[in-house]
């Protein structure tokens, strides 16, 4: 038990080394060496069009190829250390490992050493999956640096020219086709209003109005949602109904997708202004919607009475049709809302204006009152 614990508390230093790349250009929170692996393993798992013995080798390969840095680091290119030099490094860091073990454990530490000599060699169908999945991975990890921190990571895309196996082809291209659209981003300004309130609360009434006096583009996160779950082809048209019954928030990366989606549409017919009604639903919907999307908003809060909204949304019940306007998720909706709604406006208020309307009067008196905060809105923006 003692080699064991000893080997353990080894390897967990991968968990706290930096992965030098990202490092050295300044990344904020860079991933670990672990991280790397892992998310290199899952890959190997993720990979269509190998035999089951070929996926398997590559996931422990993946798992254990870095294992050596444990000790002797990340030793990157610009440490200026020759090829050969950062070899034998590593194969007497894993040399040491492997004693470590070979006691309680013998089968794995031959077997850990067999592996790392393979995946330098490169040139079984488990290495050649594995070389190609790590600068894959790289490249992946790039443009969400990219998107995240704003950091120009044009030169990651470079490995694309190592990574030639077919089945990573699809992966491949999404990296490349992410990365141009980040740097679209930043090229084309847009500019966002949410528009937030209650259930019931009349977000969709007056998004309507003002997307044709103001020719914004309005889009229903509601609605959008809806559409998704009846797409046959959507892995998620189970999940979206589900999540809503429940008066479930959906994961903050899925609303974003579609919102994204739908923006690149409109944007691609000459729209530069959005309404984005009912959205975010929660500060980590918010946070992932700024880093993907867009970070130039102003929010509009509807506020009113939870009593109004019971009433209007029992009398919108008579006719909607939609699945959660009945009685009980009616109550769990509003719960939500008033769960949620207090953190999210305090932390949109830091991040840009936000402008609070009480539309608790009739349809007309509400829609003077938003007009008059949205002129004020599109007066910063344009």
């Amino acid at each position: 038990m003692a080699a064991e614990f000893f080997f353990l508390e080894l390897i967990e230093n991968l968990k706290n080394t930096l992965r030098r790349g990202w490092d050295l250009r300044d990344v904020p929170n860079p991933e670990s060496v672990s991280d790397h692996m892992y998310r290199m393993a899952i890959m190997c798992l993720m990979a269509n069009g190998f035999d089951d013995r070929t996926r398997t080798k590559a996931v422990y390969m993946a798992l254990i190829h870095d294992m050596g840095e444990a000790l002797v680091g990340d030793i990157a290119p610009a440490d200026g250390i020759s090829r050969e030099r950062k070899f034998v490094r590593e194969e007497m860091a894993f040399k040491f490992l492997a004693c470590t073990l070979r006691s309680s454990h013998p089968a794995f530490a031959n077997s850990m050493t067999d592996l790392w000599y393979e995946y330098e060699e490169g040139k079984s169908d488990a290495a050649v999956l594995v070389r190609q999945i790590d600068k894959l991975e790289c490249m992946h990890q790039a443009v969400i640096y990219e998107e995240r921190d704003g950091i120009d990571m044009s030169e990651f895309m470079k490995l694309k020219e190592a990574v030639t196996l077919t089945e990573l082809q699809p992966l491949l291209d999404a990296c490349l086709q992410k990365h141009e659209e980040v740097a679209a981003r930043k090229e084309v300004g847009l500019f966002v209003i949410f528009v937030s309130g209650g259930p019931g609360v009349g977000k969709g009434t007056n998004c309507t109005r003002l997307a044709e006096e103001f020719d914004l583009h309005h889009i229903s996160v509601g609605d959008l949602l809806r559409e998704e779950a009846k797409r046959p082809i959507s892995p998620y048209r189970d999940f979206i109904p589900e999540s809503i019954e429940k008066s479930v928030l959906l994961p903050a990366q899925l609303t974003t997708q579609l919102l994204s989606k739908e923006i690149s549409n409109a944007r691609a017919q000459g729209k530069h202004g959005f309404l984005l009604d009912g959205f975010p639903r929660s500060v980590a919907q918010a946070v992932d919607f700024e880093v993907k999307v867009c970070n130039s908003h102003a929010t509009l809060a509807l506020d009113c009475s939870e009593a109004e909204l019971r009433r209007r949304l029992q009398l919108r019940s008579i006719s909607s049709g939609r699945v959660d306007d009945n009685p009980d998720s009616i109550i769990r909706r509003l719960h939500t809302f008033n769960e949620n709604n207090a953190e999210v406006l305090r932390y949109l208020q830091t991040r840009g204006p936000l402008h609070k309307v009480e539309a608790c009067g009739s349809i007309n008196e509400v829609y003077i009152s938003v007009r008059s905060k949205v002129q004020i809105i599109l007066s910063t923006f344009t």
